[in-house]
């Protein structure tokens, strides 16, 4: 009997993606795509989507000549371009899969550039995307000096240029922090500088959102004494005020309520208001505590399609993601996840709120209007709210 034959769809990018969404962040450094056209156009897609500001690399552009006569010589030429053009502080090569399998010698072109670079290896087949996150960030640690620490000083490591509201949720930490008298030293990875990333090492503690970064947090730990915390991801009030506990002491909290009894008989009709959530571990694992224990929706679909060292484990098929969630056509209400999940959701005429990356279908430019910490909490409920008034009622007759 002939074995039925089935499709995979990746819901996550390979190893090379997770380096270049860590790096390309950080002022001051270049990222060098050494592989194919393809690799440096997805990476660059996703960026362009949320934050072009921050827009920046070049690729080797390899070709097939380069797998039979080797590449190091258009990773010299590619160096030389990066130097021309960014002024660069560093640079940091991404090796991807062919120069990987034809065995080219990084070590050999790094040694003859005067400028500091990085390298790592980001072929597809090494790993996934939040591997190659760890790996670059882990990158980092020459680059921190170690001296003296400065009391309520903290790094925050797990975030990224391509999240959605990336950096009005940056901004809400840094104020939160502020209000419970800390100073935020770095944020990896989002408009960074190296000296800031320098000057990591004179922080009291490093905080890991979701479990993002942390093989950095341990090195630094091991190697400089700077202790980490893993917590989740701030969404809503209980989880911001557990956030601020945790790293802070403070029992700092702020009023969400009087925004939301604004909506308050709508918010009792979305009571067991049946959803799914789609996403990379961190996000999905936070959302659902802040959608179950504050707003009393139905979790009746969750899938992980990025893991994390906490998590490595991750939903692998697209396409059997999008296939159950369709299969729940008439238990779903709404859907929050990636733009890949916009098919289905417009297949079953479902609100899609995109919550994790990838999304390259809308952008989100200003920078108070968050989705984490307390601010974040009244606009994620208005924006539920917000998908069910929008949209439009097929008129039965």
């Amino acid at each position: 009997m002939e074995k039925e034959k089935q499709a995979i769809e990746v819901t996550s990018g390979c190893k090379v993606f997770g380096a270049y969404k860590a790096l390309c962040g950080i002022e001051g450094i270049v990222p060098v795509i050494h592989g194919a056209m393809g690799c440096f156009g997805n990476n660059t897609f996703f960026q362009m989507a949320q934050d072009e500001s921050l827009l920046k690399g070049a690729c080797c552009a390899l070709q097939e000549r380069d797998v039979i006569f080797g590449s190091e010589k258009k990773l010299e030429k590619t160096l030389e371009t990066v130097k021309e053009h960014y002024q660069p502080e560093v640079i940091a090569i991404l090796g991807c899969c062919v120069p990987a399998l034809i065995g080219d010698d990084i070590e050999a072109v790094r040694n003859a550039e005067e400028l500091p670079t990085v390298y790592i290896d980001a072929a597809g087949f090494r790993g996934w995307e939040w591997e190659g996150y760890e790996e670059a960030l882990l990158s980092l640690l020459p680059f921190i000096k170690r001296q003296e620490r400065k009391r309520k000083s903290i790094n925050i490591l797990g975030l990224d240029p391509f999240a959605p509201k990336a950096g009005a949720d940056a901004r809400e930490l840094t104020r939160l922090l502020k209000e419970c008298g800390y100073e935020v030293n770095a944020m990896l990875a989002l408009h960074t500088s190296m000296e800031e990333i320098r000057e990591m090492g004179s922080a009291e503690k490093n905080v890991v959102l979701g479990g993002y970064g942390l093989r950095l947090a341990e090195a630094m730990e091991s190697e400089l004494g700077i202790p980490y915390e893993v917590t989740d991801f701030p969404y809503g009030s209980y989880l911001t005020e557990k956030f601020l506990k945790q790293v802070t002491g403070s029992e700092y909290v702020e009023d969400i309520m009087t925004s939301l009894r604004r909506s308050y008989l709508i918010l009792h009709r979305l009571y067991d208001l049946p959803v799914a959530l789609v996403g990379d571990y961190g996000r999905v694992t936070a959302l659902k505590k802040f959608f179950s224990t504050e707003l009393g929706f139905d979790v009746r679909f969750t899938a992980i399609i990025s893991g994390s060292p906490i998590h490595p484990q991750q939903d692998e098929n697209l396409l059997t993601i999008n296939s159950t969630i369709r299969a729940m056509k008439d238990e779903l209400k709404l859907i929050l996840g990636t733009s890949f999940q916009k098919r289905a959701a417009g297949e079953l005429d479902l609100p899609l709120i995109r919550i994790s990356s990838p999304v390259y279908d809308e952008v989100f430019l200003y920078d108070n209007c968050p989705y984490m910490g307390y601010r974040g909490a009244i606009v994620l409920v208005e924006k539920i709210i917000n998908s069910f008034l929008n949209s439009y009622l097929k008129e039965r007759w």
